[in-house]
């Protein structure tokens, strides 16, 4: 393959009033025609720090110390700034992360891509800019384009949103293409739409795609090679078949395994202890030496180099030495799809909560109305772990408001029994008179943690609030100490009590607003997608948090999510949603072994799985 982009000991650092923070430190790989590179790693290993130093978008902050970046041969990190404006989108472009902030809320999509259009081909006149504009928006799938072009981004849904910034990304007929977390919180059905049309893109242009993923599945179903990047390192690089299923690198091991397609028949999933370390100041040795079980003395005194497995395959272990210890990796379940489908069968009890023909609509302008939920029954049993899953708009979350109280409903029942006295939520009288048993024994875990949890306030203060709110009286003598107490229990350390929660990774943060809920101690706790943008290995720990916590306090569960294996994993029965209807209910096994609606096959027909072979359909 000829070398498009070629990244020799590129080294980035970032300069901050606590010090050097060394975010991407000598990194090397290269990236052919017509290739696939994905870059595996978990939040804060460097990942969108190197694609910006590659795409010289660096904040003032920061600056590449060291190393080159060749584009065709020609170093780029000697040029200069208006040379780099004319590289940018017609040689190298970039996919972002969040389709949202990425256009500007107050002009047209159409109008921002035909801008791409005129940067990169001055002069050209206005009917061909629509021309070639429209010709984006159809190769990436949108359809009715010319009316399209008109729309403004938040009137398109997540994935046209990203296909959006896709077509504009192309603008320039760039040879290489920097994704960076392209498809991280959309739908499974969105995801696999996205992941195909880069594939189709890719072979239609010839591009060279460096692909950004914490989600191991998605990296198998598009990778031709994958690099694993760990404390700014890419500490094993390899063929997609080899980093799947011959892995050297105990991180490897480690980011497999908490995958839960490889949980089959376990009680817990295997998490990766620990977090990444900070950057300020690395540690010496293997930075992962102390979160790997497997790691050697020589691990915390002295870096390994790269060992070379294959010709294609190289990784960073002191276990490839040959004066080692044999040590074997751990075993990792079959490629099989269908064997992994196991799950609980349908579990008997008391009925909590009793939804009947939920209905809610949400007016629009000139009298017209949307049916964001309709005619949806289901009931949650007491000690169970209901999932709910299906595309952003089929009306997951809100059913989830309004069993919350938050909407309140067009029509229908939800009847709710916390002490054995059947509540309706939707009658207000019942929701008056008994307002403080309602609105304590029910609890709900947003989404996004960062926009849920109030930037003024400490964490012990956010804990503590919901008991001052309804004047609980805490087990433990103070609302502080009730705060340390559960902090503890959600694997906190103390220290975080007096924290902010910017100073807090996401996973800390999740954790920040499960312990919240759980002050109250509640009979139904509600997760809105409560993992949908974390890692893997964070993925694992919260989900193994969530079975523990259910275990020992008997709260029913209602988990909201687009992961499908998480769902299989988690859940004792799941509902499918399609465009406000439930159209699937099922105990787990049955429905990932036999799933009967249409739409129900479709999502998980679409599920990707860690099994590069499986994904491209040859077992």
């Amino acid at each position: 393959m000829a070398g498009l982009l070629e990244v020799q000991n590129l080294s980035i650092s970032f300069f901050t009033l606590q010090g050097e923070a060394e975010a991407v430190r000598k990194v090397g790989f290269s990236l052919g025609a017509g290739e696939t590179l994905a870059l595996v790693g978990e939040s804060g290993c460097g990942k969108s720090a190197l694609c910006k130093g590659i795409m010289r978008l660096l904040p003032a902050t920061a600056r590449i110390k060291s190393g080159s970046v060749c584009v065709k041969g020609v170093d780029i990190t000697r040029c200069r700034e208006r040379d780099m404006h004319k590289l940018r989108g017609s040689r190298i472009s970039m996919v972002f992360q969040d389709s949202m902030t990425a256009w500007n809320p107050s002009i047209t999509v159409g109008a921002q891509i035909a801008e791409a259009v005129k940067a990169h081909r001055p002069g050209i006149s206005r009917a061909e800019t629509e021309r070639r504009t429209i010709e984006l928006l159809e190769l990436v799938g949108i359809d009715r384009a010319r009316e399209r072009m008109g729309q403004y981004p938040h009137q398109f849904s997540g994935g046209m949103r990203q296909r959006g910034a896709i077509a504009a990304a192309l603008a320039g007929e760039p040879e290489i293409l920097l994704a960076d977390e392209p498809t991280t919180a959309l739908d499974v059905t969105i995801q696999a739409q996205i992941l195909d049309l880069l594939q189709r893109v890719k072979k239609k242009l010839g591009m060279g795609i460096l692909f950004v993923t914490h989600d191991l599945g998605v990296a198998a179903r598009v990778a031709d090679r994958v690099a694993v990047m760990y404390a700014g390192k890419i500490v094993e690089i390899g063929a997609a078949e080899e980093i799947y299923y011959a892995p050297r690198h105990p991180y490897t091991w480690g980011l497999l395994q908490a995958h839960p397609f490889f949980a089959r028949g376990e009680e817990t999933l295997r998490a990766i202890p620990g977090m990444p370390p900070a950057l300020l100041h690395p540690p010496k040795g293997d930075a992962f030496a102390w979160r790997n079980p497997y790691a050697l003395g020589i691990d915390y005194e002295e870096e390994p180099p790269m060992f070379r497995v294959s010709d294609t395959h190289f990784a960073a272990t002191w276990l490839l030495d040959s004066r080692a210890p044999k040590v074997e990796p751990p075993v990792l379940g079959k490629v099989s799809k269908a064997a992994k489908r196991e799950g609980k069968e349908e579990t008997g009890g008391e009925i909590l909560l009793d939804v009947q023909h939920l209905t809610h609509l949400f007016p629009l302008r000139r009298g017209k109305e949307i049916r964001a939920v309709d005619n949806v029954s289901f009931q949650i049993r007491k000690g169970e772990i209901f999932g709910l899953v299906g595309e952003s708009g089929s009306g997951k979350s809100t059913v989830a408001r309004c069993i919350m109280n938050i909407y309140r409903p067009y029509s229908g029942h939800i009847f709710y029994s916390p002490e054995g006295e059947r509540m309706d939520l939707c009658d207000r009288a019942a929701l008056r008179k008994n307002r403080k048993c309602l609105q304590a024994s029910r609890q709900l875990i947003f989404q996004d943690s960062s926009s849920s949890l109030n930037p003024r306030m400490k964490v012990g203060e956010l804990i503590a609030e919901p008991m001052k709110i309804h004047h609980f009286v805490p087990p433990r003598g103070s609302w502080r100490e009730e705060a340390r107490f559960q902090m503890h229990y959600v694997g906190l350390e103390a220290g975080c009590l007096e924290q902010y929660p910017g100073e807090l990774s996401g996973g800390q943060r999740q954790r920040v607003a499960i312990a919240r809920a759980l002050c109250m101690e509640p009979k139904l706790l509600v997760a809105d997608e409560p993992i949908a943008s974390l890692d893997v290995s964070i993925q694992a720990q919260i989900v193994n948090l969530f079975k523990h916590l259910q275990k020992e306090h008997g709260f029913s569960f209602l988990f909201i999510a687009h992961d499908l294996a998480m769902v299989e994993f988690l859940c004792d029965r799941v509902g499918v949603m399609s465009q406000g209807k439930l159209v699937e209910v099922a105990a787990t096994r049955e429905l990932f072994q036999n799933p009967q609606h249409p739409y129900t096959k479709a999502l998980l027909d679409a599920m990707p799985v860690p099994q590069p072979k499986a994904n491209r359909g040859l077992v």
